[in-house]
């Protein structure tokens, strides 16, 4: 049989202690990892959409006979953005130096990420995309 001595008593809560910070330490760690994550599913989705705009105004150019417009590419991007909030997805379609076949198109989409809690972001992350392609049609 063992007596309880000083020392054993004196450490009694060290391991709650320990594992109370190794908990928190761990756990914010795992958080971190999954915002990050969700930051760049949701950067690759927003340019799969910018890519998939730009690709429909390429081949609805003003000889196409459906000229695509710019509320016509916002839709077709925020139509591909399947997980992003639309309410805070910006598109915006450029034509250099018209929608005659030969001419760039460049569609730019931005979309602000905001954090499941301010605990590591205080604000949103403001995530941008372009792609630029040339009209065939």
């Amino acid at each position: 049989m063992r007596f309880p001595t000083a020392r054993n008593h004196r450490q009694r809560g060290a391991v709650a202690l320990e594992f109370g910070l190794a908990f928190l330490l761990f756990f914010s760690v795992l958080y971190a990892i999954m915002e990050f994550g969700r930051i760049v599913a949701s950067y690759n989705i927003l340019s799969g959409a910018a890519r998939e705009g730009v690709r429909y105004a390429i081949v609805h150019g003003s000889s196409s006979g459906s000229a695509a417009s710019s509320s016509d590419i916002q839709n077709i991007v925020k139509n591909w953005a399947i997980g992003l909030d639309s309410s805070a997805l910006n598109v915006t379609t450029t034509w250099n130096p018209g929608n005659a076949p030969g001419s760039t198109v460049t569609v730019k989409a931005s979309y602000t990420v905001a954090p499941f809690t301010s605990l590591i972001l205080k604000n949103g992350i403001t995530l941008n995309s372009t792609s630029q392609m040339v009209i065939s049609q």
